[in-house]
């Protein structure tokens, strides 16, 4: 090479540098949730080392994450672990999923030895525990960029479709746990057994569901595969049902608790323009009026409309109802668990159970399942098909059925340092980014043991389109779960409080089992209510001197 040329490539080397150099300078770098300085870009890949000058060196995010979901797919949640570790080496994440049974147990345990191992788990059973604080508040994240979109989380988020209007959101207001995972839940049916009895069409209301359970029930056949233990009754699929079907007969609830002109928690440019209309399914929907959680601790003191139980026709014509639908569960109904419920369906042994979008694609891999079926190389599959809830019908009936159609998870991170919570929150910015998410979907595809239940409340994720287009199928027929009323709060015993949860499936069992009158369980349900109204307060940490004035806000306790 001669002089001139070497002079040449030398000159371009320099060039180069000196370009390579202008652009670290001009490039901003990107503060992460944790607050390290950015070795993370928007679209989640590690980026340079280099930062610009007079900020301090970039640090990778560094320790463990220990997972234990209730009945969560290990080859799903391993699968988001493994691609959130490729991109950040620093971390190790370890999953070790729990089964449904036991759970809260389980659960309540790891706090009661000191400070759990664990990190991120399913927090919707263990009230007392979120009511004091033992998970992380999610609210103060929200407004922080997530390091995997480049946006603010919230901004990442669907959250209306989440239930939570940011604007109603008050400096004593938390969010305990994460739900972006939809689910309505639905009928699922045999269409082999229904045909085989001479049913040809999906019932549609609770008379053609009870004579079709009648057809079903002389054919040999158990009508509806439905847990009955106390788990089951509480917040399991029986669970459901009672309190799905309350929801009839006790709209009027939303007169009670609604938030008044002088209240802390009314908003005008909702609670305004709101008006009661029992022909809108959504119409008490969280997004269009507010309601005050001290008005309905109130009400179930002062015995208001739908909160006083006993001598109140409507409660009796719903108890009397639900007594008959659930005559038809199966043989020693109250020492089933669900997992036995299912296997009944599963083997083509029962005609109906309740379910969700999601076994539109569950089944077909329980049916070759050993483990859930009990049967060598599993069973034979059938058709299967799907319809809403049928509604009760009379006089003290309000409106038609509702269901459960929100999106759930419970995803709660354990309260620990800044450090350790900051990284839990990195995973799941990462779980609820497209790219997360998309990894979360295709293991989902790829199990044996996972299925989504329903479109998640995720900006900027496409769903295949057999998904896409199967969900779109299910009508929404309008929401029962997460308002506080009279079907959700004391249907079953008062605010989940266990004590009183406890107490009234006992007495359930003994009103399903004809030991007790109707009116006998409805008195005896309100006697509970009663029992148990001070020491449910104090665990959500209220005072009965707070009834006193409903409008403000109680303190800090």
């Amino acid at each position: 090479m001669n002089n001139r040329k070497r002079y040449i490539v030398l000159l371009s080397i320099v060039m180069l540098l000196l370009l390579l150099t202008a652009c670290s300078k001009e490039a901003p770098t990107q503060v992460s949730d944790n607050g390290n300085q950015g070795t993370k870009q928007s679209n989640g890949e590690q980026g340079g080392k280099e930062t610009p000058e007079k900020e301090p060196a970039a640090t990778e995010l560094s320790g463990n994450i220990n997972i234990s979901l209730s009945n969560g797919s290990a080859s799903v949640w391993k699968a988001v672990a493994d691609s959130y570790m490729k991109k950040n080496p620093g971390v190790k994440v370890k999953v070790d999923n729990k089964p449904a049974e036991g759970y809260k147990e389980w659960l309540t345990a790891q706090f009661a030895a000191g400070q759990p191992d664990v990190d991120l788990v399913t927090n919707n059973e263990v009230i007392g525990l979120v009511n004091d604080k033992k998970f992380v508040d999610y609210y103060p994240y929200f407004d922080k960029v997530n390091p995997y979109t480049g946006q603010p989380w919230k901004d990442t988020l669907d959250l209306k479709a989440m239930g939570i209007n940011l604007e109603a959101v008050g400096t004593e207001d938390h969010l305990y746990n994460l739900n972006f995972e939809s689910v309505q839940i639905v009928w699922i049916y045999n269409k082999e057994i229904f045909k085989e009895v001479g049913v040809t069409e999906a019932p549609k209301t609770f008379n053609e569901l009870i004579d079709a359970f009648e057809k079903v029930k002389k054919a040999g056949y158990t009508p509806l595969a439905l847990g009955g233990d106390s788990k089951s009754m509480w917040s399991g699929r029986a669970g459901w049902l009672v309190r799905i079907y309350a929801d009839q007969y006790m709209r009027d609830y939303i007169h009670a608790i609604r938030s008044q002109e002088q209240d802390y928690t009314y908003l005008p440019e909702l609670d305004d323009n709101w008006t009661y209309d029992l022909n809108d399914p959504y119409n008490d929907s969280n997004s269009k009026v507010t309601k005050n959680d001290m008005r309905l601790w109130k009400a179930v003191k002062d015995k208001e409309g739908p909160f006083k139980i006993e001598g109140n026709p409507q409660w009796k014509a719903y108890s009397e109802n639900l007594k008959k639908l659930f005559s038809y569960t199966p043989e020693g109904f109250f020492g089933v668990k669900e997992e036995q419920a299912y296997n009944l369906f599963l083997t083509g042994k029962a005609a109906t159970m309740l379910g969700d979008p999601g076994s539109y694609w569950q089944l077909p891999k329980d049916f070759a399942d050993e483990s859930k079926t009990g049967a060598t190389g599993g069973v034979k599959p059938f058709e299967y098909g799907f319809f809403n809830m049928p509604s009760m019908e009379g006089p003290e009936v309000m409106a038609p059925a509702r269901t459960i159609q929100i999106p759930v998870g419970f995803y709660g991170i354990v309260n620990k340092d800044a450090k350790q919570n900051e990284l839990n929150v990195d995973f799941m910015m990462y779980l609820t980014s497209p790219e997360g998410y998309n990894i979360y979907l295709q293991a989902i595809q790829n199990s044996k043991d996972a299925a989504l239940s329903g479109s998640p409340a995720i900006k900027g994720i496409t769903l295949p389109d057999e998904m896409a287009s199967a969900f779109a199928n299910f009508e929404a027929i309008g929401n029962t779960e997460g308002y506080s009323s009279a079907a959700n709060n004391i249907a079953r015993g008062l605010w989940d409080y266990q004590p009183s949860v406890q107490d009234w499936v006992g007495l359930i069992q003994r009103y399903f089992s004809g030991k007790v009158t109707t009116d006998q369980y409805l008195q005896q349900l309100q006697a509970n209510i009663d029992k148990y109204l001070e020491p449910a307060m104090k665990e959500h940490k209220k005072e009965l001197s707070d009834l006193e004035h409903p409008e403000r806000r109680p303190p800090e306790r």
